[in-house]
């Protein structure tokens, strides 16, 4: 698979790739929906990338998913929006991991609803992406479940593992 643009919410989510990875074109789109929004869309208009994909950590709603296991998004939704304005947004970029249905969420702890995992920032990404048909993929190491306090988070198992993960496949 070619190289992809990859985007982060944090620095600190990319920075063990970076270490690890200087032939990866990164970028940093900031924490939420809207913060994703502006930096995606202002991404797009400068370079205008053949392939995206978002890479971050993400809350587990069930046990079903290990702390540092690595997934990818098939389908991303609004949850976080009343029912009457929610959407779905779907990946279209393959990838080679377990693929989970993930809520894009403005604070933690919201009810699944059917997804297995929540992030902040997918379905921003996976709209503009549509929007400018650009093919796009999202993964995610899971570094917490959804009730767990913030300080039983386990963000560097996470970490390395997404690192791992993206040094194989890309």
């Amino acid at each position: 698979m070619k190289k992809p643009l990859l985007i982060f919410a944090t620095q600190g989510e990319a920075a063990p790739i970076r270490t690890a990875r200087s032939d990866l074109d990164i970028r940093i789109c900031g924490v939420g929906l809207v913060e994703t929004a502006v930096s995606v869309a202002e991404i797009i208009a400068q370079q205008r990338p053949s392939q995206v994909v978002l890479c971050g950590i993400a809350g587990a709603y069930n046990k079903s998913l290990a702390i540092g296991e690595v997934v990818c998004v098939s389908e991303e939704r609004t949850h976080s929006l009343p029912a009457l304005y929610r959407k779905s947004y779907s990946a279209t970029l393959a990838l080679p991991l377990k693929a989970v249905v993930s809520n894009s969420v403005m604070s933690v702890g919201e009810a699944a609803d059917g997804a297995e995992i929540e992030n902040m920032e997918g379905a921003a990404l996976f709209a503009l992406c549509a929007k400018y048909n650009i093919p796009c993929a999202q993964i995610r190491a899971i570094s917490n479940y959804v009730d767990d306090a913030r300080e039983q988070w386990d963000i560097a198992t996470a970490l390395k593992e997404l690192t791992a993960t993206i040094n194989r496949l890309f």
